[in-house]
């Protein structure tokens, strides 16, 4: 029996599920502002659940116009979440980082012109996003993080901001930096490594202390890192792309809508290991004649050809590389 709670009825997704394949519930809608995971609409399609009948809502927030207060997740120009690299490379150079981020031998950043155009495109298509990640490699290395924030602000003004970061290099962080996320109500989410150990505490005294909101991923430091890896390539494209926990982690790179990380991240694995891996899958040109929100929609909820070279986590101890880097420590067979 679903518990009850201020007189409504509760339900899990495998419950709604139980009920929408017994003709009991024809569509589940979502609220935006509680709905900014992909993860839940990968999992209502593993129950058999159709994309066509997930719906979300205007924002609560917003004056409500009840001729379109809900809209049909291709129509509605709303993405839960989205992510973009602003440092290919880190600081501290992890093996079997799923961004690939310590192959990178030299310091590159995007192209800030280019990356507005690009982000300015996209918002063209879709005009609100639940939560909007920056990452690297490691963020803090861009001179012009302050640019991106503030640009991701003005283009999502809803949105929630987090920069995902080791947090190493937060004491070296200039005042204008945490200046910045105060005014652009942006976050700092840390992943916690064993080498920031010691300096955790002093770490979450020092954002406290100038007000900027932060999470930190784990208790304790994190001790193994995932790698769904392989070269030898799998028939099994559409059950892996929906059993996968990662394909819902939509980026922006390059001017492209990029359906996980790995395609706009393969291009590293593949030059520093001299393989071949598929390096034109799973992405999406912004700039392609004729697109449209249901198009980009659609085809983010569709299987493509790196998904051959993908298999279910294996789990690797975390530690730093030694180079030159062995390919076993991306490899899951």
């Amino acid at each position: 029996m679903p518990p009850i709670i201020d007189s409504k009825v509760v339900l899990t997704l495998e419950q709604f599920a139980v009920l929408y394949h017994g003709k009991l519930l024809d569509k589940i809608i979502f609220p935006r502002e509680f709905y900014y995971s992909h993860s839940i609409l990968t999992s209502l399609r593993r129950m058999g659940v159709k994309v066509e009948d997930v719906g979300f809502s205007a924002r609560l927030n917003n004056q409500i116009d009840l001729f379109n207060f809900v809209e049909n997740y291709f129509v509605s120009k709303y993405l839960p979440y989205l992510e973009f690299r602003v440092a290919d490379h880190c600081n501290l150079n992890c093996k079997s980082c799923g961004e690939f981020s310590g192959l990178v031998k030299k310091p590159h950043f995007p192209d800030l012109k280019r990356f507005t155009q690009d982000f300015e495109q996209l918002r063209k298509f879709i005009d609100d996003v639940g939560v909007i990640r920056i990452l690297g490699g490691e963020p803090l290395l861009n001179p012009e993080i302050n640019e991106y924030v503030k640009l991701t602000r003005r283009l999502y003004p809803q949105a929630q901001i987090k920069i995902v970061t080791n947090a190493l290099l937060l004491p070296k962080m200039p005042i204008k930096f945490f200046d910045t996320l105060r005014e652009c109500h942006a976050s700092i989410f840390i992943s916690f490594y064993k080498p920031l150990e010691k300096n955790l505490p002093m770490i979450q005294k020092l954002l406290a202390d100038n007000r900027v909101p932060y999470e930190v991923n784990s208790a304790t430091p994190m001790k193994k890192f995932w790698v769904n890896t392989t070269l030898k390539a799998h028939d099994d494209m559409r059950k892996m792309f929906l059993s996968c926990e990662v394909s819902h982690c939509l980026g922006l790179w390059e001017g492209k809508l990029s359906v996980c990380y790995k395609p706009s991240a393969i291009n590293i694995f593949n030059k520093y290991f001299k393989q071949n891996l598929p390096t034109d899958s799973g992405l999406i040109n912004l700039y392609a004649a004729n697109l449209t929100t249901e198009k980009i929609k659609r085809q983010l909820h569709e299987p493509f050809e790196l998904c051959r070279y993908c298999t279910p986590f294996a789990w690797r101890e975390w530690g730093k590389i030694s180079y030159p880097a062995s390919i076993n420590d991306w490899l899951s067979s």
